[in-house]
């Protein structure tokens, strides 16, 4: 008959004492899964692909707007306005919405606001469509001026929608009551609020909304990057240290830095696509360029940019100024890069980057 020895005195004592530390280091360890899993951070997060495919020998992409609230994102085509949608864990996207619905040819830049609405600006139809996410339905089509160029888009905290018209100089802002009625007006006449515009260019582009009472517009042709007060209109130029944002593009804000898209439509020599980043006093009246995210393998015309809750910034790839040349793709398929935030050439870079990166790079 087999019987179970126990272990006595001091043995039995060390067995306890074993396996009292391995519950401890088990639960410290479960803790520690649970802590990443919660967070986004670790392991989880490792998994983000670092760029997204999107079908289409032709796509030619150009906004990208993120939706929090379920980790999808959507991207829209120039060459026919057809919309795809994506998930940030997903390695390809889809369509969404295919080209020539609801009347769409082109598309430009793009938001999601805090309903879940998808704002998409139309650029040379001069549109500015918003979607119910949830269903698809379109909500609203709005026109802005004969001859413009409505191009990106923002909406404030208390969902009001502020839209650039790069070949016009007006900022047009949308509201809707509480009928559900749609209004587009023209806000901010650009000329008149010391903007240097210069017409054939492409002049305002990416546009921001900073806190309660903010907006920063970016100028495509000049590299200005302008502060713009909602209350009053009152518009300054935001002291950059000499620098400019030249072909600067898309902008996106978190925690007091500022991302700015720089493709190179303008065809300036040595000028390097990237993503300018600047960090911006708490009064916005000055921004000193900190870093610049470029993946390794480079960046095709970057146009627009959307920040996730991963700390990570998607960038689309679009080829636009190949589009815009009547030039096929120079890459395909098309995609949209998913850049982590602390990996910049700062960080991977013994020194500090110097002033080629960013040169080569009235209310009604």
């Amino acid at each position: 008959m087999n019987r179970t020895i126990r272990p006595t005195g001091p043995a039995r004592s060390s067995m306890r004492l074993f396996a009292s530390a391995l519950a401890a280091v088990t639960a410290l360890a479960l803790t520690a899964t649970g802590s990443q899993a919660a967070t986004g951070s670790g392991t989880a997060a490792a998994r983000l692909p670092d760029h997204y495919v999107i079908p289409g020998e032709k796509a030619f992409l150009t906004g990208v707007a993120y939706d929090p609230r379920s980790g999808h994102y959507y991207v829209g085509s120039a060459q026919d306005g057809t919309l795809y949608r994506g998930h940030v864990r997903k390695p390809t996207a889809r369509v969404w919405s295919p080209d020539g619905r609801d009347g769409r040819s082109f598309t430009a830049g793009m938001t999601i606001d805090g309903e879940g609405r998808l704002y998409v600006n139309g650029g040379g139809t001069g549109t500015l469509r918003v979607y119910d996410t949830a269903t698809g339905i379109l909500l609203t089509t709005q026109h802005g001026a004969k001859g413009g160029f409505v191009n990106d888009v923002t909406v404030a905290a208390d969902g009001t929608a502020y839209v650039t018209d790069s070949f016009k100089p007006v900022v047009y802002r949308l509201t809707e009551d509480e009928r559900g009625r749609w209004k587009l007006e023209h806000w901010l006449d650009v000329a008149a609020s010391g903007i240097d515009w210069v017409a054939g260019q492409h002049n305002l582009n990416g546009i921001v909304a900073v806190g309660t009472g903010r907006l920063l517009a970016v100028q495509s042709n000049t590299g200005k990057l302008w502060r713009i007060d909602r209350s009053t209109g009152r518009t300054a130029e935001v002291d950059l240290g000499g620098r400019t944002l030249v072909n600067g593009d898309a902008l996106a804000w978190r925690d007091g830095r500022l991302y700015v898209t720089q493709g190179n439509l303008y065809a300036d020599p040595g000028a390097q696509p990237q993503v300018a980043v600047v960090e911006m006093d708490d009064d916005l009246a000055h921004g000193r360029f900190v870093d610049r995210l470029v993946p390794p393998d480079g960046l095709l015309h970057p146009s627009a940019a959307a920040l996730t809750d991963h700390d990570r910034l998607l960038v689309v790839n679009s080829q636009y100024n190949r589009w815009v040349a009547g030039l096929p793709p120079e890459s395909l398929p098309f995609t949209v890069s998913s850049l982590p935030l602390d990996q910049g050439t700062a960080a991977r870079e013994p020194h500090t980057p110097g002033p080629e990166v960013v040169a080569t790079a009235g209310i009604r």
